[in-house]
């Protein structure tokens, strides 16, 4: 995981020909210095540009460099020039010596700004090289995703792997690279404002600053709390089926006029409670367990089957007694069908109800907590106070009932809480009615079958009862037949049953494998590797920051919040009560403390820090030597520091030469006259 800046160019042509600028780096320190105005942060904003990093500092889309290239420049003599079109190009190098060369238009007819081109070779540093090239592009959605991308390429040119991120909306997705940039590569305007680093969070990234100091040190923090989370949502996904197939099951009993009972109603590992589930009926107006109305109704059956068939003139007395118990049957049937349809009015008339005043505590939630608003920018606004309209003027009071009644009332806070806790009671009421709505409408169902099916036999017999009494009884040959359907169908209900249990089984052996992972995550937050990575980078800040000057409190101590990952002191994070030149002197100490733990540990740091214009708030002078001896030290580690500053240079030059660094002077402005053949 390395990204080396190897060498910068910027061109602008103009009606006097073309202007720009060559900046040549190297390992270890390199100061680019030049006045203010004259274009160094021009220099240092197309560096971020022609990387596609402008979505680091806002997700506006125009172009985010100064108007030296793309407007008009400026001469020695203070006289402009205006651009008729312009690029920038830049060569850059990786961890396996894989050199390639980028460029992106600023402004050039006919090319849009979101074309990139790179050679693969160092088109700048060695220009008689021929390399193939390719196009991509940035900007556009995609441009981090698809192998068309600009972004999709850095990210494997520069080795990383971007973890998954959760977001606000949307589903999961890669840490996008403009979160991580800040992290080694601070610019001028927005960079030095907080510590770690301003990263961006438009993009909608979840704890987007945790997740880009985790990546950047190579945590596996994230990583254990990204497999706990996904863990329990598998298991809250395994309960959800789980609970559909009891539901399913319970359907089915319910259709058959039945009840299921015996099942574990949540996941569980033990396979031998599956196997205890039974379905009930109502026989004869007792509930009798589904195998021993199997086993009355096959001996029915038996006997049935060896018994001759009756004539009918045997068989009227009998038939015409259960013709009549069949009538009083019937009427009890209907009588409970009449009863169900009652109850599911009732059922119906209640639910509606629910959903009433469901909708009327939601309306009322939200007035409250609309006040609740109300108050809360009340003290925040000027001329807002908590207990007056800021529209009319009238006096206000917690409630949304009249004022004019009111003496003392329930505070707004808990009043939201007890309409919150009405609304949830209220909702669970509404669970358990549409439980038993579907409840009596499957009894009703199954009242209109056993109708039916007794009508049918009542055809029966009567049709016996009204044929030649030598005729062999029809009702007795039904009841046969009739009692096999039966137990054909409770066959078909338990066979259905079971190939339904049978996902319990397989769901039960997915929650055992759950089970076993959960118990292989590792129960600390931090693993150790985490924490001395941490303790490394807390010794590295508290030497660096007593080394640059920090004053406000003995470095000693300064830690790490394993949380934030922000410096705090006994446990606090460090906001204003620091100076404004201290606080550059932090951002100093935790900016290099990455770079040199990436010297230490195995982290996805590039091993690059870029700093614009770091003396900040008037950082003493001395404060500033020490941060270029010490970003001068990465020279032998390979590892690149570049710093751009406007110092005065009688200050700087006694500094940078007792360094061994790059340096790149413009006693001028940036941009230049050079020869057309210097052209890439």
């Amino acid at each position: 995981m390395t990204l080396r800046l190897r060498h910068l160019r910027l061109r602008a042509f103009t009606q006097d020909g073309p202007y720009g600028a060559d900046l040549p780096f190297e390992d270890g320190l390199n100061v680019i210095w030049a006045d203010n105005t004259k274009g160094k942060s021009t220099s240092m904003q197309a560096l971020l540009y022609v990387l596609g990093m402008e979505k680091m500092l806002s997700p506006s889309r125009e172009v985010p460099v100064p108007h030296a290239l793309t407007t008009f420049l400026m001469r020695d003599d203070e006289s402009e020039l205006a651009i008729t079109n312009s690029f920038v190009e830049l060569e850059i190098e990786n961890g396996a010596g894989t050199i390639v060369t980028v460029r992106r238009p600023i402004k050039e007819a006919g090319i849009d700004t979101r074309l990139v081109t790179v050679w693969f070779g160092p088109m700048l540093t060695e220009p008689s090289k021929t390399a193939a090239s390719r196009q991509f592009f940035v900007r556009d959605p995609g441009a981090f995703k698809r192998e068309d991308g600009f972004l999709h390429f850095l990210e494997a040119f520069i080795g990383w792997d971007m973890p998954v991120v959760r977001k606000y909306e949307g589903p999961e997705g890669k840490l996008p690279l403009e979160t991580v940039f800040p992290l080694f590569w601070v610019e001028q305007k927005r960079g030095w404002s907080t510590i770690p680093a301003a990263i961006p969070t438009y993009m909608r990234v979840r704890d987007v600053q945790k997740r880009a100091v985790e990546f950047i040190l190579d945590l596996d923090v994230h990583k254990l709390e990204l497999q706990r989370q996904r863990l329990k949502e598998r298991i809250e996904d395994n309960a959800r089926n789980w609970t559909s197939v009891i539901d399913e099951m319970m359907r089915i009993a319910r259709r058959a006029g039945g009840t299921l009972t015996g099942l574990p109603p949540r996941p569980t590992a033990d396979t031998d409670s599956l196997e205890r589930w039974t379905i009930s009926l109502v026989q004869n107006d007792e509930t009798v367990v589904i195998e021993t109305l199997l086993a009355a109704l096959r001996a029915r059956v038996a006997v049935l089957a060896e018994a001759k068939v009756p004539q009918v003139g045997e068989t009227a007395d009998a038939l015409t007694a259960e013709l009549e118990e069949l009538g009083k049957e019937i009427d009890a049937r209907n009588q409970k069908r009449i009863e169900v349809h009652k109850a599911r009015q009732l059922k119906e008339a209640d639910i509606a109800s629910l959903e009433r005043r469901i909708a009327q505590l939601g309306e009322d939630l939200q007035k409250n907590q609309d006040v609740q608003r109300l108050q809360r920018y009340a003290g925040t606004a000027g001329n807002l106070t908590p207990d007056q309209c800021p529209t009319c003027e009238q006096s206000l009071v917690d409630a949304l009932i009249s004022q004019e009644v009111l003496e003392a009332v329930m505070p707004i806070e808990d009043n939201i809480e007890y309409v919150r806790s009405q609304l949830k009671m209220f909702e669970d009421i509404l669970q358990r009615e549409q439980a038993e709505q579907r409840r009596l409408e499957d009894l009703g169902a199954v009242a209109t079958t056993e109708i039916n099916q007794l009508y049918t036999r009542v055809r029966t017999i009567r049709s016996d009862l009204l044929g030649p009494s030598s005729a062999p009884s029809a009702a007795v040959v039904e009841e046969r037949v009739r009692i096999e359907a039966r137990i054909r169908d409770l066959e078909a209900l338990i066979a259905s049953l079971a190939d339904t249990a049978n996902r319990l089984h397989t769901l039960s052996a997915e929650f055992a494998e759950l089970l076993n992972a959960g118990r292989l995550i590792p129960s600390d937050k931090m693993t150790e590797d985490d924490k001395h990575k941490l303790d490394a980078l807390t010794g590295s800040m508290r030497e660096l920051a007593e080394a640059f000057g920090f004053t406000t409190f003995a470095p000693k101590d300064l830690t790490i919040d394993e949380d934030s990952y922000r410096p705090q002191k006994e446990g606090y994070e460090i906001g204003f009560e620091t100076s404004a030149s201290d606080a550059i002197r932090l951002k100093w100490a935790y900016q290099l403390g990455l770079l040199e733990l990436a010297r230490k540990y195995a982290t996805n740091h590039p091993g690059l820090l870029l700093l614009d214009e770091p003396r900040q708030q008037s950082s003493s002078k001395v404060s500033f030597g020490q941060l270029l001896e010490h970003a001068a030290k990465h020279r032998g580690a390979q590892q690149q520091v570049i710093v751009s500053t406007s110092e005065d240079i009688d200050t700087l030059s006694p500094i940078l030469a007792r360094l061994e660094c790059k340096r790149i002077i413009f006693n001028g402005y940036v941009l230049q006259p050079v020869q057309p053949q210097t052209n890439a």
